[in-house]
């Protein structure tokens, strides 16, 4: 395992911390400045709201459908469902990368407001729509702006500091997300159960149907205004003339680490899809019980995100992790089809959301390590491959789950395998940072 620079001894995560080695005059000139703005925070805040109303459309779109666009039909709600929650990931996967090139050659700040702003107008349009077309082009727009979110606010938070705290922030940053998609269905399901006093075609905004997108917009729009305030226009890693940055860039190429994130999140996609229809069709378990094992799982992930940040592993490389990883993703695929209960299914949910929790955050912090200067442009490229992977891993598993299920998840399992003894074999070329 390589060390990174001095500067990063001993060093605590604080998450308002933008700083870089206590012993350099200008860095310590930066820290007080973004730490006395909150500027992590800020981007934290701006990640969580992102995840939050993607999290809080999931649960309440059918209802949204059938109250607000009076569509009828069972299957016709199940279509356009799909349909919608399609268009936001084809949106995201298509402008992540536009999103993070701009912000390398505008700023992070400027694409980041951009952002947010094109978020809360799109979801409170999509609230105010009466119409299907309107409601396409509302998730689709959604999806763009929320593609100028989640990797610049990536890019801007490696922009200071060595390898430790960049990849403690990156925790931080996943741990968001995860929290923010786990507290979008509650924050829904609350908004719409209050009870309606007013005939609908009376309620103003759709009611309390429509009114999470609302909430969700205003959330986004006070993040706005917290961006414009606390993070610097000019977020440029400021180094002394002879000075190196105290970390060491991966060595592994950004293309082999952009085709991991792809098959980590293709695993996790199909997994998802393959719960739903195990835990229902041979396990036999309730709607209430599905829904705990996906928390479950987000709950995991959440931890294992917590535990890296604030207790990064000192005596392993990342090829170590990354293989680990992928090593518990696959035991996890392949335990759920041999689950007879709940309990079963509950260790393969632990196990899988264990090794994802590690992926997501690590990959990401190789990525950035491995792109030099192009932060925004890698980090961009790296959230359009995750949506494509987890949507094709959804779409994949629904489709061969009908022929052959214990044959998917077996095939899905020997990738996983494949790829974690890959990660395994070259893991002195992936760096890890030491305290």
């Amino acid at each position: 395992m390589e060390t990174s620079g001095s500067g990063d001894s001993g060093m605590s995560l604080d998450p308002s911390l933008l700083s870089g080695p206590r012993d350099d005059k200008s860095d310590r000139s930066i820290r007080g400045r973004t730490n006395s703005n909150g500027g992590f925070t800020t981007l934290l805040a701006a990640t969580f709201v992102v995840f939050l109303g993607y999290g809080t459309v999931l649960p309440i779109l059918p209802l949204f459908l059938d109250r607000v666009l009076s569509m009828t039909g069972a299957d016709e709600v199940a279509l356009h469902t799909g349909l919608l929650t399609g268009v936001y990931t084809l949106a995201l996967f298509g402008f992540a990368p536009l999103w993070g090139g701009a912000s390398d050659r505008l700023g992070r700040r400027a694409v980041l407001l951009w952002g947010l702003a094109g978020f809360a107008l799109a979801m409170l349009g999509f609230s105010l729509t009466r119409n299907l077309p309107l409601a396409y082009g509302a998730r689709a727009l959604a999806g763009a702006f929320a593609a100028a979110v989640i990797p610049v606010a990536q890019a801007q938070a490696a922009e200071y500091g060595g390898a430790v705290l960049r990849a403690r922030r990156f925790a931080w940053l996943s741990a968001a997300a995860t929290l923010g998609f786990l507290s979008g269905p509650m924050l829904s399901g609350w908004l719409a159960s209050i009870p309606m006093v007013m005939p609908q075609a009376e309620m103003v905004l759709g009611g309390p149907v429509a009114w999470p997108f609302v909430v969700t917009a205003g959330l986004a729009g006070a993040v706005w205004l917290v961006v414009y305030r606390h993070v610097p226009g000019r977020p440029a890693r400021l180094y002394p003339a002879g000075r190196h940055a105290p970390e060491v860039a991966s060595t592994w190429p950004t293309g082999g680490l952009l085709t991991l994130t792809l098959l980590a999140m293709l695993g996790l996609g199909a997994f998802e899809v393959g719960l739903s229809l195990q835990a229902r069709q041979s396990i036999g378990l309730d709607p209430f019980r599905i829904g705990l094992l996906f928390t479950v799982c987000s709950l995991v992930m959440l931890v294992v995100q917590i535990l890296w940040s604030t207790h990064p592993p000192k005596r392993l490389s990342s090829g170590h992790l990354i293989g680990g990883a992928f090593l518990l993703m696959a035991v996890g695929v392949l335990g759920l089809p041999y689950a007879t209960n709940f309990w079963g299914a509950f260790v393969a949910v632990g196990l899988l959301g264990a090794g994802s929790g590690v992926l997501i955050p690590l990959l990401a912090y190789q990525v950035s390590l491995a792109s030099g200067s192009a932060q925004g442009a890698a980090l961009g490229k790296q959230t359009a491959l995750a949506s494509l992977g987890q949507a094709a891993g959804s779409t994949g598993a629904g489709l061969l789950f009908v022929g052959s299920a214990l044959g998917t998840y077996w095939g899905l399992a020997i990738l996983l395998f494949i790829t974690a003894a890959t990660a395994f074999c070259a893991r002195h070329r992936l760096i890890a940072p030491s305290s």
